[in-house]
């Protein structure tokens, strides 16, 4: 039992939370949604997780010598020995071939398998060595919650706007910088070889630029919505501001700034972004 917990551990559930991003053409999208718009989007989201899972193991069997002389790192599974390398490739085996097995089957369309391909490659080349790179390591970062969006697009078939792209790719921005400004400032620049290449005042500010960016893109989207309802629109962004700086505030105390580790902290975060959706899928349905 204690083996299959570290197996478990080994593949981080909790940062499915950003899978979850597939799902926004859903909220967003003005079409009629039919069953099979969830079915699909679910089955998306599980293929993603798998392959997600994937890439975590293989990046900290990349790093398993360095993540031994971390101070947190050290107790994750492979480093720990808790779970054998053997153990992490028959597991990443069995991922990969779960989501293969799923995409075939559900006859994912080829830009769907592209996306997930696209998403694996990019991210094994980032674990092996572009993580290193200043700049293109966050864009990798942020490419891949774009790749989510445009996954979630292409199951449903549901347009995204391009204020919409925008809005998701400022945040994506933000999150990654944001990740790599906490580090610096919580742990100095010795834990990633790349944040020797960064400094704290350049990465704090360009967040505040893609911070802004998010709100200014946002608020356009509401203003260009359905003009009957614009005033509900309008109201959202107040909302989408004090969600914002919930974030923001929880991911100041967080060590890393995972987006996963400060969603999962702050319960009341957590709670103010559902209602934030749940409102949004209210109004865009009026």
């Amino acid at each position: 039992m204690e083996k299959i917990k570290n197996i478990i551990k080994l593949l981080r559930p909790k940062h499915s939370v950003k899978n979850l991003l597939i799902f926004l053409p859903l909220i967003f999208g003005l079409k009629d949604l039919t069953l099979k718009d969830f079915r699909t989007s679910i089955l998306g989201f599980i293929v993603f997780c798998l392959v997600a899972s994937s890439i975590y193991i293989i990046n900290d069997y990349k790093d398993i010598e360095k993540d031994r002389l971390h101070p947190v790192k050290k107790n994750r599974p492979l480093a720990s020995g808790a779970v054998t390398k053997k153990e992490a490739w028959i597991t990443l085996a069995i991922l990969l071939a779960l989501a293969i097995a799923i995409s075939l089957i559900f006859q994912f369309s080829w830009v769907s398998i592209a996306l997930i391909a696209g998403y694996f490659i990019l991210n094994l080349l980032y674990s092996l060595g572009l993580k290193n790179v200043p700049i293109i390591d966050v864009t990798i970062l942020a490419s891949g919650f774009l790749i989510r969006l445009f996954l979630g697009s292409s199951l449903t078939n549901i347009a995204i706007s391009a204020l919409l792209y925008l809005v998701v790719m400022s945040g994506a921005f933000y999150l990654g910088i944001s990740k790599r400004y906490n580090e610096i400032t919580k742990t100095g620049n010795q834990t990633r070889a790349v944040l020797k290449k960064y400094n704290a005042e350049f990465l704090k500010s360009i967040m505040n630029m893609f911070l802004m960016l998010i709100i200014v893109f946002y608020t356009e989207w509401c203003i260009n919505a359905n003009a009957g309802h614009r005033d509900l629109y309008l109201i959202s962004v107040p909302l989408l501001i004090i969600l914002m700086i919930s974030y923001i505030y929880t991911a100041e105390k967080d060590k890393y700034g995972d987006p996963a580790d400060v969603i999962m902290k702050n319960k009341h975060l957590a709670i103010m972004g559902l209602i934030f959706v749940g409102y949004l899928m209210v109004i865009i349905r009026l």
